[in-house]
Formats: C-alpha cells, structure tokens, sequence
C-alpha cells in the first residue's frame, strides 16, 4: 500500500501548536522565486498545477502544464477549476460554528440531541458534533470500504465497479459504520468522511434547506465565491474550465485514468466542493477576517490539539508550522484534500494576510515520478509561498512520516 500522498508533504512540515498570536507581517511576494517553483514543482512530475499566492494586498497567480492529457484543451490557467476534497471540510465546520452562534446548537451536544440514530451509537459511545468535526468521534471512513482494492494493492477494480455508483448520506453511514467504532468518542483521532456526511445531515435537518443551498447562502455568496459551486448529489463531472483529473495506473500502455466522472454524492459534506485557487483564498480570508466567522468562534476552530500523529487538528482545519526564518513560530490554518484525480492544498496565517493555494491533476500512485524528488519541490513551493524565502537548505522537518493528513490514503 502506498502511502507517499504528495498532498500530505505539507503537513510533514512540521507538528502546529495552537496559535497564540497572530502571524507577522507579510512578506515581500518574490514573484521570480515563486514562478520558479511552480515550475520545478510542475517538471518533477507530468502533472499539471494552478497556484495563487498572497501577500497582503499583493498577489500572484500562475498555471504550469496542459488543463488535458487526452486533447487538445489548451494550457492550464490560473483561474482554472477543480474539485477541492477536503477543503470542503473547512467550509462544513464554518457552517457550524455560525449556527453555533446563532443558538441552534452547542457543538458540545451529541449529535442525536438533533438527529437520534443518525449514527448506530448510544449513551457515551454517541460522539458530539464537536468530536465529530475534529475527526475524534471514533466514526470509521467509508471511502476505504469503497476503493479497498485500491488502498491495499493499488488496483482499480473497486474503482471501476464504484466510482460512478451514487449513494445517498445515509447509504455512506451505513457502509462506514458496519464494522464498529473505533474507540470511544474523544479517546483518538481517525480521519472520517463518514463522520463529516452526518454533519451534513445535521445542517439540513437546522436549516431546512438543501446542504448546497446552505453553502450558497453561508459561504459562497458572503465570501464572494464566483467561479466555486457545490456538486451535486446524483451527478458528476466538472463544468467550465478545469483540470482534468487523473489516477496513474501502472500501465505503461495507458499510465493514467480520468476520474473525471467520481459521483459527488460520495463526497458530499467532506469534499464535494469545485472552485479555483483564487475562490479558496477568498474563502479562507472571509473566514479570518470577520467576514464568515466572529471572533470567537475562529478561535474555537483554530484551537488545534494534538492527535496523536505528527500532526495536530483543530476544527476543520489542519494547523501548519513550516518554520519560516523571519517567524518560525508563525502558525498557519488550512486543509488539503484529493479527490482521486484532483489534489489541492490551501494554508493561510491566521489573519488570512499570507496565503497560497495549489492544485494539481494526477494523483500517482505508483511512483512514476520521483516521489523525494516531487516532495522536495513541494516543500520549497509552499515555503516560498508562506514565508517569502527560498528553502534552501534540507532540514529535519522534512522529514516525511506516512501520510500524515490522511490515516488512510484515500479521502476527499
């Protein structure tokens, strides 16, 4: 089983602490420093990748590659779409914690105080909505159950029986959820899709409206997200101008499969979301700056704990500490997320003033490229994006455990 998840380098950086203060001042955006990692980043591999990098009131944005290994669709441009996975997460605990606000719930309820059965767990095994966010509900994935052939050998069989099947939330539950929990609420931390389809559910059953309507009328629409929609329970595919998504094969005759047509009703609540690089900084800045979340309720979710691995976890964000030399200390918010095709990694300070995004379009799972090589070139990529600096020197962060940001090499 292969666990060098590229989207995961970014988290080996190194283990976040809860922040305390917030990050300083933004860095000069070296523009030539930054093109010329985009483009080591994008020739260590023959993926394809969109960035957008910010700076305070600057800005830069850049597409290395093809948008298509199959036609001729022209060259990638920044303003290119893709599906963000688990990015969607962030935007799901957002949803929360303003409901939150609004007295409609605690996140500290068991989520049965708002929709009993909704997991097949009672008494003190019933995890809070809280726990539930932060992965600590003790709630098992259901992707892996999924694509089992595809975690534990890399071969698609599982993908081309499934990836096109539509589920409703509560199919998803059940299939995550068959073979018991995996501890008690609050005693561990297991990644869970799973976990996030029953959130889902429980902003329908609050709101009464459609979870795509609620991330319209609660993200999208105040954040200003133009280009970014929420997929469709049902349908699949990806409209407008995008990067086609690729899984390598270990096939020398036909090296990568389109995943374009993954149903997004697999993914739901945890990562169903389409949008650009510059769509996902709007995003993580209108959460930061008052704009989506009250002060109070940003400092519940960035209120990272530790769990357990070599990374910490707060509330629908991943926290990232990659050492920058003018703040080493500087926490940084944010999430990635893999879509079998798409990966994305979006990381923001905490006043959302320093800010890089960055997409790309085959997930490889069986190391066509270098994959030390490819990692490196990450790492520098996302340093210069963050700290304004080149990388230069290798350093003990870099070291790369396994998969830290996914348990299970398959999520959104």
């Amino acid at each position: 089983m292969h666990t060098r998840i590229l989207a995961a380098a970014a988290l080996a950086l190194a283990v976040a602490a809860a922040p305390a203060a917030a990050a300083a001042a933004p860095p000069r955006l070296d523009t030539a420093l930054l093109e010329s990692k985009l483009e080591a980043f994008a020739s260590a591999a023959d993926h394809s990748a969109v960035a957008e990098v910010r700076s305070g009131d600057a800005e830069w944005s850049a597409a290395a590659g093809p948008r298509s290994l199959q036609d001729a669709a022209g060259d990638a441009r920044p303003g290119d779409r893709f599906r963000v996975g688990s990015i969607t997460k962030s935007m799901t605990a957002t949803i929360l914690l303003q409901l939150q606000a609004e007295g409609e719930l605690d996140l500290d309820d068991p989520i049965g105080e708002h929709l009993p059965g909704v997991l097949p767990y009672e008494g003190e095994y019933e995890p809070t909505v809280r726990e539930l966010l932060s992965h600590r509900g003790g709630v098992p994935d259901h992707l892996p159950r999924l694509y089992a052939s595809l975690l534990e050998d890399d071969d698609l069989t599982d993908f081309h029986a499934n990836h096109r099947t539509h589920y409703r939330p509560e199919e998803l539950i059940a299939i995550g959820t068959e073979g018991g929990q995996l501890f008690p609420p609050g005693d561990g931390f297991a990644y869970s899709n799973t976990g996030y389809t029953a959130l889902g559910l429980l902003i329908e059953e609050l709101t009464g409206d459609d979870l795509g309507d609620v991330f319209e009328d609660r993200v999208f629409d105040p954040a200003g997200l133009d280009r970014t929609y929420f997929g469709r329970p049902g349908t699949s595919g990806l409209r407008g101008p995008h990067l086609d998504p690729y899984l390598t094969t270990g096939d020398p005759a036909r090296p990568y499969l389109d995943t374009s047509k993954l149903s997004y009703s697999q993914l739901w609540a945890g990562g169903n979301v389409v949008a650009t690089a510059g769509d996902l900084n709007d995003f993580y800045r209108a959460m930061t700056d008052g704009t989506l979340l009250d002060d109070a309720s940003l400092a519940e979710a960035t209120a990272f704990r530790p769990t357990g691995k070599s990374f910490d976890y707060g509330l629908g964000l991943f926290g990232l500490r990659p050492g920058c030399a003018d703040d080493p200390d500087a926490v940084f918010l944010g999430h990635n997320g893999d879509t079998l095709g798409h990966e994305a990694n979006s990381f923001h300070s905490l006043d959302g003033e320093r800010q890089i995004t960055v997409a790309w379009n085959i997930v490889d799972r069986h190391d066509t490229a270098d994959p030390d090589a490819l990692e490196r070139a990450w790492n520098d990529l996302l340093y210069a994006g963050l700290c304004g600096a080149d990388h230069d020197e290798p350093a003990p962060h870099r070291a790369h455990p396994a998969t830290p940001a996914r348990p299970q090499p398959i999520t959104a």
